[in-house]
């Protein structure tokens, strides 16, 4: 039994009972026990796979449209214009206000002298203004015109002019001359001229419906700047304007003068009688025509019609030549009050003057 198993231990070993060997090891490679080495296409094989999917999402996007050059030149024009219209909005902005042209103060009483008045200042590159005076009440006309037409003494008007915290921020003194106590007397048409004050005003009486003088307006430059101007929230003024019964007794004074005058005279008729024409009067209601001038009288300033009309429009009117009275015979459109004082107008020139109707 030994001998058999020495036997078999010293039996060579066949090629069906060997192990094959294992391959060398190199010295770079890296062997995990238990398992056999993975080829090279299957350990980097992921990343073909990983390739190939992004290219598939990339292949299954939409592909951005390319933009229009049309459209680029729009977009550009487009904010180059809002641009345009934030920088115009801003200058705008900033630009100062225009003062405006007319500002309507209202009116103001002055109730020592039984006065109302009305002020508009203007801005004409310059501040200006437009100042009404009229009685409080119509009783009051009377006296009113016999102090307007010939003032007893000098009258001043005092216009101040407030801003928002009602502090005067533009005064204006206006200066009407008077004739001294005593001369009295008015001449109608003189009284209606419109005449240049001493302080460069303009002044202009008004006749009413009556035909008595029931406004004064007066107008002229105010000294004030732009920045005053545009600060102008209210007014008031004050005057030597006579008191009520001064009115009163002038207007007698007027008519006693004026009657003294007529007496002197001769008589109504010859105080009345002027170039052979005599003054209309009254009339019963006013009247309004066409006419034509046929002739003149310059020294006596009266005009003679085709239709027999007179109307005195004074000397300085036909020795005048810018206002085209020299030449007849010249058509003209006339409008008389119920106390025969008229506005002439030559059409062919569109001057028109004051006159008094005579016949």
């Amino acid at each position: 039994m030994s001998d058999a198993v020495q036997v078999e231990q010293n039996e060579p070993v066949t090629a069906a009972s060997q192990t094959p060997a294992a391959p060398p090891i190199s010295s770079d490679q890296k062997y995990v026990p238990g398992t056999s080495r993975p080829a090279d296409d299957e350990l980097y094989g992921f990343r073909t796979v990983l390739a190939e999917s992004v290219a598939a999402e990339e292949a299954a996007q939409p592909e951005r449209p390319q933009m229009n050059a049309l459209v680029v030149v729009a977009l550009v024009i487009a904010v180059m214009a809002v641009a345009v219209l934030l920088v115009f909005g801003g200058m705008m902005l900033l630009k100062p206000k225009s003062p405006d042209l007319y500002i309507d103060l209202g009116t103001q009483r002055y109730d020592p002298a039984g006065l109302g008045g009305r002020l508009i200042a203007q801005w004409k590159g310059s501040a200006a203004y437009k100042f009404t005076i009229d009685p409080l009440d119509p009783a009051q006309i009377p006296g009113f015109q016999a102090t307007v037409a010939n003032p007893p003494h000098a009258i001043t008007f005092t216009l101040r002019l407030k801003d928002t915290a009602d502090q005067v921020a533009c005064q204006k003194d206006i200066v009407i001359p008077g004739a001294p106590l005593g001369p009295g007397g008015f001449d109608d048409v003189q009284a209606l001229a419109a005449r240049t004050t001493p302080t460069g005003d303009i002044a202009q009486n008004v006749a009413g419906g009556n035909g008595q003088i029931g406004e004064m307006v007066l107008s002229g430059s105010l000294p004030c700047s732009l920045e005053v101007y545009k600060s102008i929230a209210g007014w008031e003024f004050a005057t030597d304007f006579p008191p009520l019964t001064t009115q009163n007794d002038w207007e007698k004074h007027e008519d006693a003068v004026q009657a003294k005058a007529k007496k002197t005279r001769g008589g109504d008729s010859a105080a009345q009688s002027i170039g052979g024409y005599f003054f209309v009067k009254s009339l019963p209601a006013p009247v309004e025509a066409d006419d034509v001038i046929v002739s003149d009288n310059p020294s006596k300033g009266i005009v003679a019609t085709s239709s027999g009309r007179a109307f005195m429009v004074g000397s300085k009117v036909l020795v005048n030549p810018a206002l085209d009275w020299q030449i007849f015979p010249a058509d003209i459109h006339y409008r008389c009050e119920k106390n025969a004082m008229c506005m002439v107008t030559r059409l062919n020139s569109r001057t028109a003057v004051r006159a008094r109707l005579m016949k």
